[in-house]
């Protein structure tokens, strides 16, 4: 049985003076070494999740677990948890802090208490992994979207996590740095980091996840393979979704 890594269990969230729930008894498992996608449509609580599954909010009811321990919400366990588990934004501006591109990348390790030497080396392996190391010395603000994207990128993976999430990875991108972007995410795949996205592109999740978790509305309404969730079109209209090009070819 595939070790779980990363799970929820019935787990209610409500934003501060919301009578409805944004996830609403949500229970899913994110296993060890399966390339996992979150789909719904906009709305769905995909981001509402995420933020569950590194800490940042705290359920109403219903618990998170890591690596099969109940999630502390103490400073100290939060910062351990959150070098391990990181989350990359939608959105880039919204989590680059520093004036320059190495700067940012430092930005992780450096409040982490990493020795120089180590923060250092950190950003360069990052900034070389999404291809920024030779514009290390750029102001962040210079940069086009699909570097800003990137540099936001370095930023987790210089954090060393154990699981990387992405938000919407995709969007936003033209088609080449797309495909640049979900390639290194399957690099990192087979160099041991858990990868875990979001998104609506049903084809984006159809070419790369081997498993699903679909939310409707801020309800789990399927996990499993893709085969099961998109051979029941009801389903998949009913989720705000449609069934991957791939796969109409293949019926």
């Amino acid at each position: 049985m595939t070790e779980p890594i990363l799970e929820t269990r019935s787990v209610v969230f409500y934003y501060d003076n919301n009578t409805k729930p944004s996830l609403n008894g949500v229970s899913l498992t994110i296993k060890k070494g399966v390339k996992t996608a979150i789909l719904g449509a906009n709305g769905a609580g995909k981001s509402t999740l995420f933020y569950q599954l590194n800490g940042v909010c705290r359920p109403s009811k219903g618990e998170v677990l890591y690596r099969g321990e109940s999630m502390s919400y103490r400073k100290k366990a939060l910062k351990a948890l959150r070098s391990n588990v990181a989350v990359v934004l939608q959105n880039p501006d919204d989590q680059i802090f520093g004036q320059t591109v190495i700067a940012d990348a430092s930005y992780g390790p450096k409040n982490m208490g990493l020795p120089k030497e180590e923060v250092d080396e950190r950003a360069r392996v990052a900034l070389e992994q999404v291809g920024l190391w030779e514009l290390r010395d750029r102001n962040s603000l210079q940069l086009s979207y699909g570097q800003r994207k990137r540099l936001s990128l370095a930023g987790a993976l210089a954090m060393g996590p154990d699981i990387l999430i992405l938000d919407e990875p995709t969007a936003g991108l033209d088609p080449q740095m797309a495909l640049e972007v979900m390639e290194l995410a399957d690099q990192l795949h087979h160099s041991g980091t858990e990868i875990v996205i979001s998104t609506h592109d049903v084809d984006l999740a159809y070419m790369w996840a081997d498993e699903i978790h679909v939310l409707r509305g801020g309800e789990k309404v399927y996990s499993g393979e893709q085969e099961g969730f998109y051979s029941d079109p009801l389903l998949t209209y009913s989720a705000g979704l449609l069934q991957p090009s791939m796969f109409q070819i293949n019926q």
